[in-house]
Order: C-alpha cells, then sequence, then structure tokens
C-alpha cells in the first residue's frame, strides 16, 4: 500500500522532531487522519491497531530508503517513544552533519564512559573533564565547549542531564543501538525479556542477567519468590522489584549498580 497524504504529513512530522512519546504520536496520528477526512477510531483499543497498521504502512514504504519508525523504551521512566532512524548505517558517523570531528570524539568517549559505568551514568563535570583524554583530535575543545556540546546533545535528546548526572536518553538507544552492541560488545547487556540493549537496570547476583526496571516490574509481577529468569541460574532476585507507574521517573537510589563483563 503506498503512502496518502496523511502518512506523508505523519512522516514529516517525524523527519523535522526526531523523537515523540506515545502520547504525541497518538496525537499526531489523529491530526493527520482528521486533517484529511480519513477514518479515526474513537476507542482506545481500535487506535492502537489502526495506529500500528498505519506506521507499518510508513514503514515499507521508506524501507528501500533505510528509515524505519522505531519504538522503544526509556530506560527510567518506562515511557514508550517513537523514533525515526536511518536502518543502513549502524556506526555513529551518521552525526557528522551536525558535529564537528573534535565533537564526535568528545560524544563517543562520553558513550563509552557512561556503558562503561557501574549505574549507566557520569557526572557532568567527569563528563566534561574527559575533553582533556582526547587523542584522535586536530582540534581540542575547552572546557567550555564541552559545557556547551553538553547542552546541545541534550537539547537535541541524545543525553538526559538531571541532578548533575549524564546518561543516554532514549533516543540515543535507538538510533545507535547496534552501534553500541557492536563497540563495545565486550561492557554492555541486553535486558534478558526484551532482548533490546540494557544499559540501566538490575542484574542477577549469581550470573550477572540484566533487566530494565520496566521489564523487572512486568516480569516479576504477582511473583512472590522472583527468582533470576536465566533458565540456567533460576537462584532468587535479591533486588526490590519497583512498584511505580510506568510514567513515573525511576527514584536514583533504585539504580542498583551493574556487574560489567570484563574487557578483552
Amino acid at each position: 500500500m503506498s503512502m496518502k497524504d496523511s502518512h506523508k504529513l505523519f512522516l514529516q512530522s517525524f523527519m523535522s522532531r526526531g523523537l515523540l512519546d506515545a502520547k504525541e504520536v497518538r496525537q499526531l496520528y489523529r491530526t493527520c487522519c482528521l486533517k484529511f477526512n480519513e477514518k479515526y477510531a474513537e476507542k482506545e483499543e481500535d487506535q492502537k491497531a489502526h495506529l500500528l497498521e498505519f506506521v507499518r504502512t510508513i514503514n515499507r514504504n521508506i524501507q528501500p530508503f533505510h528509515m524505519e519508525i522505531k519504538k522503544g523504551v526509556s530506560e527510567e521512566e518506562g515511557k514508550s517513544f517513537y523514533c525515526l532512524v536511518c536502518t543502513s548505517d549502524t556506526s555513529i558517523t551518521k552525526l557528522a552533519s551536525d558535529y564537528t570531528q573534535p565533537e564526535m570524539e568528545f560524544f563517543k568517549r562520553l558513550i563509552e564512559s557512561i556503558i562503561d559505568s557501574d549505574n549507566g551514568e557520569i557526572g557532568s563535570t567527569s563528563a566534561i573533564n574527559s575533553v582533556d583524554k582526547l587523542e584522535k583530535v586536530n582540534k581540542k575543545l575547552s572546557k567550555q565547549d564541552a559545557q556547551n556540546l553538553l547542552e546541545r546533545l541534550e537539547a537535541q535528546k541524545w543525553i538526559k542531564i538531571s541532578r548533575g548526572r549524564v546518561s543516554l536518553a532514549t533516543r540515543a538507544l535507538l538510533e545507535l543501538e547496534q552501534y553500541i552492541l557492536e563497540v563495545y560488545s565486550n561492557i554492555t547487556d541486553k535486558c534478558n525479556v526484551c532482548k533490546r540493549l540494557c544499559v540501566k537496570g538490575q542484574s542477577c547476583d549469581s550470573c550477572n542477567t540484566k533487566l530494565h526496571f520496566h521489564c523487572a516490574i512486568r516480569f516479576f509481577q504477582n511473583k512472590e519468590n522472583p527468582r533470576c529468569p536465566n533458565k540456567e541460574c533460576g537462584v532468587n532476585w535479591a533486588h526490590e522489584i519497583p512498584n511505580r507507574s510506568t510514567d513515573v521517573e525511576m527514584p536514583s537510589t533504585q539504580q542498583e549498580s551493574r556487574k560489567r563483563k570484563t574487557r578483552t
């Protein structure tokens, strides 16, 4: 099925905005349908089915151009997001048109530092000071340059800065997932439940099996004696299971330290 005007308007919004949460996507879908007098389901369950097919139609049409509207979930809040991503280039070089080579090197070091941290975040001061360790650059960045770049990365939804801590935002986890898994394969984990990249979450004390916070909530729901989901392990799950709305951010005190893989 070819795209109608409603699909094109929907896609154009993604091209200009990049990342939208589930509520924004539903509102955009409604706007596009009503603007072109297309069928719009009022019942919530019908809306979900129609929206799913609507996005599938767009993805089928943009697949030849190596593009896809991809759905993901924020690691801290458990909220659903949709992002327009490039599927042909899994490297970070896809960002080269927006950032200089020194800025790219800084971003790569920032990603590595976050991935290699115990709880998926680093201090903003540590992030800024990392400019002193950049080697593959012709022009050094000043610490003020680094501060300005952090603000740009946050504004463009690549990172999140909260209470002086820097972490990867949902856009980075969606668009750069394959890059991170390939380049940092020795220090990254996939969630045992959803099989997606997991930077922040809970880890089994015995086998290091990792779960997103929101996946832990879903997996251990109504289970009196939660056990590790790894069938080869099955020991008692030592962590407190988060009990929260999917729209409430996880308190930093519940961000469990993760056991990292040993570098080779």
